[in-house]
């Protein structure tokens, strides 16, 4: 029998995807897991794979359109026969049940150079644009939809008004605005924050920097910081949790989402179990999966399931920051710039290297008194790196 393949939810409650790229035509045979198209969440671009063999009778949606999750993206049927010199080819199962495709047809080559879907062209011909001139900013330079709208209400402005240029949120930074948006109307945010004394760490992280290059490991301290949490957090498990579609959730593993700028905006690749990895192993995968998240070279699933997020501002300037909750977790940790200035240590104003942290949570799962606790016993091991030793199992 035919098979639906509908668009599912790839991870941290998607609602919809764009359809980026078809990989497949209507009439092709697919094996499993073959991909079939690619679509862009909120997240990454991902390939969609097969879920079985066969020939595809059925295509739904344009490159450019945003399909819900559950939205059918393609009908399989059975695998066709190969044609011999007696017979033709086997025509396809038909689908009574299955309306007809919108599904457009296949790409035409690119014009000029141009790389955009016909969805996109159809809209630029309509606005009177020639697609020469617009910026892509799709997988290799591929020119979207919002490219198309963008440069049309940039025209537009400029000659009603020049002093102005409208701005049109598109792609990863569009899908980035709504869930920060979720993330502030949803989750009642509180922000404790606490000034500690890093000598010591910067001093160890400073003596151990020319093994750890010898490991070809960057150790920042991200990996220290991020060790830390997964010593204290089992004594705080309210703050390593996630709200799921049924309810609040614990968790007794610690997946640790690492914001990471990009040219798109801030995205936050996942470093799984960190309570059972070394600091250099921690260090070194947050550092792989930074470089891959510039290139737009993660797997959602290497995106996804994180249980707390930590972010560092430590290049940046001002004092500290107080961070959003990235959805659906229930609690964010912040890393600041170390400088040095004024301490009172042992009894004497001396100079030291002092930064903040900061943890914000949310008030419905936590109290301010319980954050204080996590965030000054945190503060105690940044103060006196050694005592990890007597943590670590």
């Amino acid at each position: 029998m035919p098979f639906e393949f509908k668009l599912p939810d790839v991870g941290e409650g998607t609602t919809e995807g764009e359809i980026v790229r078809w990989l497949v035509q209507e009439g092709d045979q697919v094996a499993l897991d073959q991909p079939l198209v690619e679509v862009q969440t909120d997240k990454a671009v991902v390939e969609l794979p097969a879920p079985r063999a066969g020939v595809i009778l059925a295509r739904f949606g344009r490159e450019g359109d945003v399909v819900p999750v559950g939205a059918t993206l393609v009908v399989i049927g059975e695998a066709t026969l190969a044609s011999t010199p007696d017979a033709g080819p086997t025509p396809p199962e038909p689908v009574p049940t299955v309306p007809a495709s919108p599904a457009s047809a296949p790409p035409s080559p690119a014009e000029g150079g141009v790389k955009a879907a016909p969805y996109t062209r159809r809209l630029a011909k309509e606005a009177g644009i020639a697609l020469e001139a617009v910026t892509g900013t799709g997988p290799q330079g591929r020119i979207t939809p919002e490219d198309v709208r963008r440069y049309q209400a940039q025209a537009q402005a400029a000659a009603s008004d020049p002093e102005r240029e409208p701005v049109v949120l598109s792609g990863v930074r569009r899908r980035i605005a709504e869930r920060l948006a979720a993330s502030i109307r949803e989750i009642p945010q509180v922000t404790v924050v606490e000034e500690v004394d890093a000598t010591e760490l910067v001093a160890l992280r400073q003596r151990l920097k020319p093994v750890a290059e010898a490991a070809g490991v960057r150790l920042t301290y991200l990996a220290w910081v991020g060790k830390m949490l997964a010593v204290v957090l089992p004594r705080y498990p309210d703050f390593n949790a996630r709200w799921e579609k049924d309810g609040l959730y614990r968790y007794r593993r610690i997946h640790l989402g690492v914001a990471v700028d990009t040219p798109d905006g801030l995205v936050v690749p996942v470093v799984r179990d960190v309570q059972e990895k070394s600091i250099f192993a921690i260090a070194r995968e947050i550092a792989d999966k930074a470089e891959r998240a510039r290139r737009r070279a993660l797997s959602q699933e290497e995106m996804s399931g994180s249980t707390i997020t930590i972010t560092a501002g430590g290049t940046l300037g001002g004092l500290f920051a107080t961070p959003l909750i990235n959805v659906p977790e229930v609690a964010i940790f912040g890393l600041y710039q170390i400088r040095r200035k004024p301490w009172i240590h042992q009894g004497e104003i001396v100079p030291r290297e002092v930064g903040h942290i900061s943890l914000t949570f949310d008030h419905r799962v936590a109290d301010g008194m319980m954050a204080a606790r996590c965030l000054t016993e945190v503060a105690e091991l940044i103060a006196d790196p050694t005592r990890l030793l007597a943590e670590l199992r």
